[in-house]
């Protein structure tokens, strides 16, 4: 937008993405949920069903990146206190989901899920806001060493955070730092080159505002938090009335 570029506010075509990331991972969960409970037979690894849940995953960690970058932007590289506090209380949110999947199902119980995830690379990941080509060699370097662990089995479950897993291990969700930093890396890189300064890089706003995306992608932490019990709740009760 020139001059009328900056900006103080969000912006609404980050928000409409998490939206969208939202959606899909309702999606995916409520799919997930009918097979689990047995209401539905279904084949969680089609492509359809599988690409749903990991494009999902994707958009969510790709956009942390985004928002971090934006957020430095925004702020300035001397506050490093904000990124740990958020990403300590993220990661102590994962915590509660772990607790919460110990009791029920208990069998895959969430070790180093998203939520993990997100808290411990937000506190990795924010010293690389603002160096644009680092970042992009970053992200390149932890896909690359992501794609080398895959498939690797170890002896010790407490490599798990890293990628390494040992014989059997089994978890509903499971979002380790290689290569997923990758993409959180990449998110950086992206919000640099599209909104330095934290100004939109093109001319004007992009058309078609979808305020319903936008409202989810605010809010995506609590309704990533409510939405599980209620799709369960909801199945449960119509399979017994």
């Amino acid at each position: 937008m020139g001059a009328a570029s900056s900006y103080s506010g969000r912006f609404h075509e980050v928000d409409a993405m998490r939206g969208i990331a939202v959606v899909m991972m309702i999606v995916y969960h409520v799919i997930f949920d009918l097979d689990f409970l047995g209401a539905v037979e279904l084949d969680l690894n089609s492509p359809i069903i599988w690409l749903t849940g990991r494009l999902a995953a994707f958009l969510f960690i790709f956009l942390v990146g985004v928002s971090l970058s934006l957020s430095h932007s925004r702020r300035g590289s001397g506050v490093p206190g904000h990124y740990i506090r958020r990403g300590v209380m993220i990661f102590i949110y994962g915590l509660l989901i772990t607790a919460a999947t110990w009791v029920y199902p208990h069998e895959g119980f969430i070790v180093f899920g998203v939520l993990h995830f997100i808290g411990v690379a937000v506190i990795i990941t924010y010293p690389f806001a603002g160096r644009r080509a680092l970042s992009l060699i970053a992200a390149l370097l932890a896909l690359a060493a992501g794609m080398r662990v895959s498939g690797l089995m170890v002896d010790t479950p407490y490599l798990l955070w890293l990628g390494l897993k040992p014989p059997g291990f089994y978890t509903l969700d499971y979002f380790p730092l290689l290569p997923w930093l990758g993409v959180v890396l990449l998110g950086i890189f992206t919000g640099d080159t599209l909104y330095p300064g934290y100004r939109r890089r093109w001319n004007g706003e992009l058309p078609g505002r979808n305020h319903a995306l936008e409202f989810l992608g605010k809010h995506s932490l609590t309704i990533y938090f409510i939405h599980q019990p209620v799709i369960l709740a909801f199945t449960w009760f119509l399979m017994n009335i």
